[in-house]
């Protein structure tokens, strides 16, 4: 028996900017919310709620979603920021799903937006915001620093290699170098010594190891409940969700003892992450699993987090991730495409969006109309993972294009 959706995404809307043509967060979000609109064939004062991630790192104001609605004249009931770091963005068509459950809402909007490579120095407020301020920010760490403490940790737990990481690398940009959005499609596809031969940025993870910034998107969404999807043109079913979070810093996390969620392994670590219960939940809640997926769209910023999520998401024992690309796995021919946008790691991260550009190239794809590549076998369930921090936050979104 098919699992019965909780929801559905009835309406759909992306945007874009470049250098070469400049648009502030608020142009991105205006731009993909009357796309989605016209794409659901409903009026903006027919939606109730809008749900947004955190407040843009090109324009950092509060109330970043109350700010939205009063750029679009759009009184709403309810309007929130899930600042869960880039799991909250995934999370927001799970909070629109249970707000239509409950019958408080009809049509919930989703959306996210950013330029930050645009707007400002995102190297220096990437760290800024993601370390300690008191034990971590005074020796000066990038976020790449951060997270290659993890994959060295990594490294030392399963013998992984610089190698293995390449190979990752290598299965986005097959990807990236077809979409005409992807940061890195200028550079076409890559082999295993390319990524190589690319500078350190900290060791062990080289610069092709690891995401660039992309120009700016937005995206949006519109949720309803699926009776009245039925009536929609070309509807995207939820059919599962879940979400949890462990921490806020990666010292945090190496001082935690004990954990409620089993599926994290025994701590302290920094090789489970809380998309482990995240998928858990998720597939709990569709009656679904692994071998049901036919696509992934995951937070890969790190080339050694793809392995992880693969591991965390139930694709791969602990420490046999990289198995997943190394066998040809996620590619066009492959029974489990991943990333068909480039990933974070080759179509770049323009800022918070990023996590929507996932779940725009779900939609896409489970529509057939994907920007760049589309693979030998159209999906038909998708799953849409979304992290944020420091290893710290994981949210799994499964959609499908039938019931």
């Amino acid at each position: 028996m098919s699992p019965a959706p909780v929801a559905a995404v009835i309406g759909m809307g992306d945007s874009y900017a470049s250098l070469d043509d400049r648009k502030d967060p608020l142009q991105l979000a205006a731009e993909a919310t009357h796309r989605a609109l016209a794409d659901a064939g409903i009026r903006k004062d027919q939606v109730d709620a809008v749900f947004t991630g955190r407040s843009p790192w090109a324009d950092k104001r509060s109330q970043w979603s109350n700010i939205f609605i009063s750029h679009m004249q759009m009184p709403v009931t309810l309007t929130s920021e899930l600042t869960m770091h880039g799991a909250g963005l995934t999370a927001t068509i799970a909070v629109a799903s249970q707000m239509i459950a409950a019958g408080a809402a009809e049509y919930v909007l989703c959306l996210q937006s950013d330029a930050t490579q645009l707007f400002v120095d995102a190297v220096a407020m990437g760290a800024e915001a993601d370390a300690d301020p008191q034990f971590e920010v005074p020796y000066g760490p990038t976020i790449p620093a951060l997270y290659a403490q993890a994959a060295h940790r990594y490294f030392h737990e399963f013998g992984l290699t610089e190698e293995d990481l390449a190979d990752v690398a290598v299965a986005n940009q097959c990807w990236g170098a077809h979409h005409p959005h992807a940061a890195k499609r200028k550079h076409g596809e890559i082999d295993r010594a390319t990524v190589l031969a690319s500078p350190y940025v900290a060791t062990p993870l080289r610069r092709w190891m690891c995401s660039t910034w992309g120009g700016g998107t937005g995206g949006a969404l519109i949720v309803t409940s699926p009776e009245r999807a039925r009536n929609a043109l070309d509807p995207v079913y939820v059919l599962g969700y879940g979400s949890a979070t462990t921490h806020e810093y990666l010292g945090d996390r190496m001082n935690m003892r004990e954990c409620r969620f089993p599926g994290l392994g025994a701590f302290p670590n920094l090789t489970h992450t809380a998309t482990a219960e995240a998928a858990r939940q998720a597939y709990t809640r569709s009656g679904l699993g692994p071998s049901d997926i036919d696509m992934m769209q995951i937070s890969v910023n790190f080339a050694h987090m793809g392995p992880i999520a693969m591991e965390d998401l139930g694709f791969a024992k602990k420490g046999h991730g990289i198995d997943v690309y190394r066998e040809g796995r996620t590619g066009i021919d492959g029974d489990l495409p991943t990333d068909t946008n480039g990933g974070w790691l080759s179509f770049g991260q323009p800022g918070i969006s990023c996590n929507m550009d996932s779940l725009v190239e779900a939609v896409r794809q489970l529509r057939g109309r994907p920007l760049g590549l589309a693979p030998a076998r159209r999906p038909r369930t998708v799953l849409v993972q979304g992290a944020g921090g420091m290893l710290a936050a994981g949210s799994v979104m499964l959609l499908s294009s039938s019931t």
